[in-house]
């Protein structure tokens, strides 16, 4: 007569089974999650940066082409030094050359005309402050009908940054200038992409830079009348926009390791844990790094409703250490129910044990190769 198995195999076979088909259905499902999010950052970086298309999440222009009758002004910069970068505050100071280069004849740029704007700075920093703008070079030729002038700038802006692959993550700084009070109608920016450049000297800590700069004229619409009884309730206008982007990033697979080499440790010493006399020990001081590295964490990421790429890999280290935890404390007791442990119980004890190993590992491989590959 066949032998009854005992209930600690199918207890066994069960755990092992919902460990493997949960762990499957994690990894596929974060992997996605990350292909999502690097899609959507991508893809928002390139509509920011692309003339005709609107920005994300922002207020789409009345039009894109330029009419007939629209006084061209040539502009352009040169980055010259990022004093200070603060993702977490969203914000970046910075010191660059400005220039504008126009006819006198088709347009009044810096407003000598104009009694309401005479003597006043002609153009802004859109979501940023000029802490000072000093004229360096001014040229006004009534023969050839020729204006030039140049600034050097210092301005702080407050620029939102996608984090979401943080710590493989890329931004844009971009430097949006607007004239004052000519719309499109009357004004549109040709960017200068021939000196338009960025110092070699420019350096941002913890971020590569590439090597140049990407200028664009985007129409930029505002949607209210502002009270402004001279014109008609929702009130609609664009002005010329130009954008000046320099692309920072940040390293591969050496990123990574650094940053969650302290975790990675902490769970592998959960999995020797076992062997130990006192696994407790172990498994209680990894969850605590954990916990550590999660507030270490938090302090260098601006507060957002979304997972980080971090946050992720974080939370899934801290959930196979509290797994691992939990399976430290009911195997013993399901294996030695009957006081013995036979080849069964061990070889499936040990296929749990590695299969919780293997999905540490394939989970972290993935989810930093799905964010390298696409970022």
């Amino acid at each position: 007569m066949k032998e009854k198995r005992p209930i600690s195999h199918y207890i066994l076979f069960a755990i092992l089974a919902l460990i493997t088909v949960v762990g499957i259905y994690t990894t596929v499902e974060l992997t996605s999650k990350v292909k999502e999010m690097a899609r959507t950052v991508n893809l928002n970086m390139i509509n920011t940066m692309d003339p005709k298309a609107p920005d994300p999440g922002k207020t789409k222009p009345e039009k894109y082409e330029v009419g007939p009758n629209t006084k061209k002004v040539k502009i352009g910069a040169y980055l010259e030094r990022i004093e200070d970068l603060d993702i977490k505050q969203s914000s970046w100071t910075y010191e660059f050359y400005l220039w504008f280069s126009w006819k006198p004849s088709e347009t009044d740029f810096i407003g000598k005309l104009d009694k309401t704007h005479n003597d006043e700075l002609p153009f802004s920093i859109i979501n940023g402050d000029i802490i000072k703008a000093n004229v360096i070079d001014e040229v006004y030729d009534t023969k050839k009908d020729i204006a030039y002038l140049q600034y050097f700038v210092k301005a702080k802006n407050t620029q939102f940054f996608d984090v979401s692959l943080y710590p493989i993550d890329q931004h844009d700084l971009i430097i949006p200038i607007e004239h004052k009070w000519l719309d499109r109608t009357k004004l549109v920016f040709v960017p200068d992409t021939v000196d338009s450049k960025v110092s070699s000297r420019v350096n941002i800590n913890g971020y590569e830079k590439e090597s140049g700069v990407k200028l664009i004229e985007k129409p930029h619409a505002y949607k209210s009348a502002r009270g402004n009884p001279k014109l008609d309730p929702g009130y609609k206008v664009d002005f010329s926009q130009l954008r000046m982007s320099l692309r920072i990033y940040k390293g591969g697979l050496s990123v990574i390791i650094k940053l969650f080499i302290i975790m990675f440790i902490a769970v592998l010493v959960t999995f020797i844990a076992p062997f130990t006399t006192d696994p407790s020990r172990y498994t209680v001081g990894a969850l605590f790094t954990t916990a550590g590295a999660n507030y270490i964490l938090a302090q260098k990421l601006p507060p957002t409703n979304n997972y980080t790429l971090a946050e992720i890999i974080n939370t899934s280290c801290m959930i196979i250490i509290i797994i691992m935890m939990s399976l430290l404390a009911i195997l013993p007791s399901v294996i030695f129910k009957d006081g013995k442990i036979d080849s069964v119980e061990r070889r499936l004890n040990n296929l749990i044990t590695l299969f919780m190993f293997m999905f540490f590992i394939l989970n972290n491989i993935l989810l930093s190769w799905t964010a390298i590959s696409m970022s």
